[in-house]
């Protein structure tokens, strides 16, 4: 579904990325292990288009959108639902306008479906009784629950998330990884997720990508982690959680 090949990208003098090779498969969940600031929410822009590679490619579903314009992209991220780690609701709707918004500013659709498709994630997100609330009244945990809930209601084949569980309490992140790991028992969808946590990491990735000083370190099946002999991957396996 998603692929890069040997991308690179610097800030000025800054390199972020160091010839990163990625490959996310359909029905697959795909973890993005690494501390604060070494690029790993950069990934997930330059899935999205959002920002261009110094060199490298950015394929998508076949196709090649590293030089793409604006205005081609747009097909390509409807493929893809994003849930910021900011959640990035809109405070003044509800639960529920916020779920039917982008339905109806971008595709239009007639009202009835609007509805369905916004009482069908109201139920995958378990926030039943809650649509008419609005969302500084939901705890740090719900409102995450909204925010997928509105990327899935496009109906994507892949959904990334940045940062799914920071702040939120034992009991909320494990909702939420019961809802990314539901994503491919029940959707048949894939997902990249970034992260700080490697418990997150052990509890929903098929496979784990390490990246360390803007290059990918590790990239394998999640169960092999624990074999990884290089230091900075065996510290991390000791600590639990990266620092932030």
């Amino acid at each position: 579904m998603i692929e890069l090949h040997n991308v690179s990208l610097k800030y000025g003098e800054k390199e972020i990325l160091n010839k990163v090779s990625l490959t996310v498969k359909d029905n697959n969940i795909k973890a993005i292990l690494g501390p604060s600031g070494v690029g790993k929410s950069t990934i997930l822009k330059l899935m999205l288009g959002l920002i261009k590679p110094n060199s490298g490619q950015v394929i998508v579903d076949g196709t090649d959108i590293t030089n793409m314009k604006e205005i081609s992209l747009y097909a390509i991220r409807r493929k893809m639902g994003m849930v910021f780690q900011g959640n990035a609701l809109f405070d003044s709707m509800t639960i529920a306008q916020n779920l039917g918004f982008f339905l109806r500013e971008n595709l239009k659709l007639p009202e009835k479906e609007i509805i369905e498709r916004v009482t069908e994630q109201i139920q995958f997100a378990g926030l039943e009784g809650y649509e008419d609330q609005l969302p500084e009244s939901l705890s740090g945990g719900m409102r995450k629950r909204v925010a997928i809930g509105r990327a899935l209601i496009f109906k994507p084949h892949m959904i990334l998330f940045d940062e799914p569980t920071a702040g939120l309490d034992p009991v909320s992140s494990k909702k939420i990884l019961s809802l990314i790991n539901s994503l491919r028992a029940n959707n048949n969808l894939g997902a990249v997720i970034v992260t700080h946590i490697i418990d997150d990491v052990f509890n929903v990735a098929d496979t784990v990508a390490v990246l360390y000083k803007g290059e990918i370190i590790f990239d394998d099946v999640t169960e092999k982690l624990h074999d990884a002999q290089h230091p900075f991957i065996r510290s991390i396996l000791s600590d639990k959680i990266l620092e932030v």
